[in-house]
């Protein structure tokens, strides 16, 4: 009887792996970032006109634009699903590599918030990456003054004063009643 590798037991009833070992995963994320930098591109581009008034094409080396590291355009390269390369990043032979790419998408998108498209760069931030120290957030917290609980709209003092004499906590509401 043939020998089961550690990988087909691992996968036993599931999917096999894509990606077989750490350093396989490692060149696909690399090449997929070098495609997204700026480098040389063979193109036609229009080269002027001739004595006809024709457009002249010549094939010439351009340079492409910055393209975003995104995790969904990774997960494309990769021939992969977003959800696939998050689960991918819960195996402990693939986390460090995966964490170091999602690592430098978030930055790519941090760096995005001082551009023209910022809001953008927020959306994907604020969605998409929940921080070991701190996550991304868009939120405001509403408090009285010194840091009280609002009052609630239409809920007069002699009220609030009652119902705190006997601890009772007013509810908080932040809707405008229009008086």
């Amino acid at each position: 009887m043939a020998e089961v590798s550690e990988t087909e037991e691992k996968n036993k009833g599931g999917r096999p792996l894509v990606f077989k070992s750490v350093e396989e995963l490692d060149s696909a994320i690399n090449a997929y970032f070098d495609m997204q930098n700026p480098h040389l591109e063979d193109r036609m581009v229009d080269s002027g006109v001739n004595e006809k008034g024709e457009t002249i094409f010549l094939r010439r080396k351009v340079m492409t634009q910055q393209k975003p590291y995104t995790m969904s355009g990774l997960a494309l390269a990769l021939g992969v699903n977003r959800r696939t390369l998050l689960d991918y990043s819960k195996k402990d032979q693939f986390s460090p590599t995966l964490e170091a790419a999602k690592a430098r998408c978030e930055s790519y998108a941090e760096s995005q918030l001082f551009g023209p498209f910022a809001n953008g760069a927020k959306f994907n931030l604020i969605n998409n990456y929940r921080g070991r120290h701190q996550d991304w957030s868009d939120r405001q917290e509403l408090t009285g003054a010194e840091g009280a609980p609002l009052m609630p709209i239409g809920l007069d003092s002699a009220i609030l004063a009652r119902m705190q004499d006997r601890g009772e906590t007013p509810p908080v509401t932040t809707e405008d009643s229009g008086e």
